[in-house]
């Protein structure tokens, strides 16, 4: 009895640390209205930059006061800030008259510090329109609007609680569903070999398996069906299968059914175990593998057997694997292969071997590329 190998486990994630500190920015706003009884008294009896000033009132943590000159100054309207650091506000004027008329709003920005407590309007308004216009009963009535900038500054920074997401394990799952075959429902017959598998996972990954492309789907009593499979080696159909459910391709030297296979053929054919070398053996592997994904257009499959075998080309079996790679539809294993022959010093060592011979009356069109590029290449010399 063979044991399954277990699952493997899936990778631990330690928690992401995530932190924040805010910062924030608001504008504070307040108004404040300043009635002056008595105006033109005031006017008589104040000089030129007498001051009068309101009772203070608060806008955005800071004290704040209007000073008016009734007699007039070179700003005839301030605003007074207590502020003990800098204080950035807006602020206006109105000054209302009777039935609620308002003159035209003034506006301004200022950073007002400790060094610099007042700012105002020069030529806010002259005192002639004041009192024509905006004085009822001897009164004249201020309104001022402040809106003061606000930033909180950035707090020490803190954990922030997160939910942890583990990565996707469907792969895993997919994997330890193959070697299970829980569930499964179909069988698929290859000479004495079976191998169960299931259906939708098979037709998810091979568009040609819900095509009708499976050889002699016969359907059991108990709902299972059976496929049988011809013309394919046992382990590559293994392989396949392999690949379809974990979309990796399994170790090459680990296939034992793959060396009891050759082993046999060598027994048959009189071959010496010592006369057919692990690369050869591989190479056999994957030849196999990428003639099965391009029979059941695994494109995946069959661009990473391409990746595979260009990486054992040499002038021995150049010419068969561009033949393998025309027969298959692998036009970056084909270019491959050309550029590889054409390259200087390796056309010769090509020419004499079986895989040349058999190219030159299979393929006449493939090495008619062939010729092309070394006349490319000679052209450019």
């Amino acid at each position: 009895m063979a044991a399954n190998a277990p699952a493997a486990p899936s990778p631990v994630v330690a928690p992401s640390r995530n932190t924040m500190s805010p910062h924030s920015t608001e504008l504070v706003r307040g108004t404040h209205q300043f009635s002056i009884a008595g105006y033109s008294l005031q006017k008589r009896t104040g000089a030129v930059g007498k001051i009068i000033r309101s009772g203070s009132f608060e806008v955005g943590s800071y004290n704040w006061a209007i000073r008016c000159y009734p007699a007039g100054e070179a700003k005839q309207r301030k605003l007074l800030s207590t502020a003990t650091k800098k204080a950035t506000a807006k602020f206006s004027f109105q000054i209302i008259g009777p039935a609620g008329r308002k003159s035209t709003s003034s506006v301004s920005w200022h950073d007002f510090t400790p060094d610099e407590i007042t700012w105002g309007h020069g030529k806010f308004m002259t005192l002639e329109s004041v009192e024509s216009t905006y004085l009822k009963d001897d009164r004249l009535t201020i309104s001022c609007a402040v809106e003061v900038q606000k930033q909180s500054t950035a707090v020490a920074t803190r954990n922030r609680h997160s939910v942890t997401v583990p990565p996707s394990c469907i792969a895993q799952d997919l994997a330890g569903l193959f070697e299970s075959k829980q569930g499964s429902d179909v069988t698929f017959q290859i000479g004495e070999n079976a191998y169960d598998a299931h259906k939708l996972v098979v037709a998810m990954r091979s568009p040609l398996s819900s095509s009708g492309h499976w050889a002699n789907n016969n359907n059991t009593a108990v709902g299972r069906s059976v496929v049988t499979v011809p013309d394919m080696k046992p382990a590559t159909f293994k392989a396949m299968l392999h690949f379809i459910y974990t979309d990796k391709l399994p170790p090459v030297a680990e296939d034992d059914e793959l060396v009891r296979e050759g082993s046999a053929k060598r027994a048959k054919t009189g071959q010496k175990s010592a006369g057919c070398s692990t690369k050869e053996s591989h190479r056999e592997t994957i030849c196999d593998w990428l003639v099965a994904a391009d029979r059941y257009d695994l494109e995946r499959m069959t661009l990473m057997c391409e990746s595979l075998l260009s990486e054992t080309i040499d002038s021995e079996n150049a010419a068969a694997t561009l033949q393998l790679a025309d027969k298959h539809h692998c036009p970056q294993l084909k270019a491959f292969c050309v550029d590889y022959i054409t390259s200087p010093g390796v056309l010769k060592a090509v020419l004499a071997t079986e895989g040349y011979k058999e190219l030159r009356e299979n393929c006449p069109s493939v090495l008619a590329d062939v010729l092309e590029r070394l006349e490319g290449a000679d052209s450019l010399a």
